[in-house]
């Protein structure tokens, strides 16, 4: 009720849709860095750089694909770096998948949660969704090597990732697997506060954004729609 309280002034907001890794990366940026990524959402434009990856995960876990053939079918989709990093992030994916007795699932339909009264929304779509040891995954993939996620965004970020899809799928488990780091948190290791810091950076968040889209701040374009998952890595050649 406090951060609802606060809220009761915004009127008008502009409706955007963030991919998952989006919101996971503006979970961990510094509040500047924050204004300056939602700023840049007025220019509308982008792509789906993760494409590649999002077709192809299923098809790993799945067993349709094997490591010798990850390069040619990434090929087909994406060139350059964009090749590079989906490349690289199918072959963790890969090598972590052949370690383990999976069953292959159909991954659901995407959910998209408002995140707070501020016109942001988020869109969540796992990319794989499997069995192991008798109980169902979903499995989200964080594939972009800046920023570094810590444990307390990748805590806020599991959090809302099971909050959105509970009512859904209510006996999952829920996983991120930072393809940077090769680490698959779990809700295991969840950190206490998590839902506290997640109301905190909500609060942050729809703030900014009500600046941003104030007419005194060169806002005003109300932004419709939704944001590509085109979170790209700092290219390392």
């Amino acid at each position: 009720m406090f951060y609802r309280s606060l809220y009761m002034g915004i009127f008008n907001m502009a409706k955007r849709e963030l991919a998952f890794s989006t919101f996971l990366k503006l979970l961990e940026l510094n509040e500047p860095q924050k204004a300056t990524t939602l700023r840049g959402f007025l220019r509308g434009g982008g792509f789906n750089y993760w494409r590649p990856l999002q077709m192809l995960a299923p098809d790993i876990v799945s067993g349709k694909l094997a490591l010798g053939d990850i390069a040619s079918r990434v090929g087909a989709l994406a060139k350059g770096h964009q090749r590079k990093y989906n490349e690289a992030a199918l072959d963790r994916l890969l090598k972590w998948v052949l370690g383990r007795n999976l069953q292959y699932r159909r991954a659901p339909e995407k959910v998209v949660r408002d995140f707070g009264e501020s016109g942001l929304k988020v869109r969540i779509e796992p990319e794989v969704a499997f069995v192991m040891d008798g109980r169902h995954y979903l499995m989200h993939i964080w594939a972009t090597n800046s920023p570094s996620l810590s444990d307390e965004t990748l805590s806020m970020g599991l959090h809302f990732f099971r909050q959105s899809m509970k009512p859904t799928l209510p006996d999952a488990n829920y996983l991120l697997f930072d393809t940077i780091k090769n680490r698959v948190f779990s809700e295991v290791d969840l950190l206490q506060h998590a839902s506290s810091w997640l109301d905190a950076q909500q609060l942050i968040l729809s703030l900014l954004w009500d600046k941003i889209n104030a007419p005194e701040d060169g806002g005003g374009a109300r932004p419709q729609g939704e944001d590509w998952d085109n979170e790209q890595p700092n290219y390392q050649h």
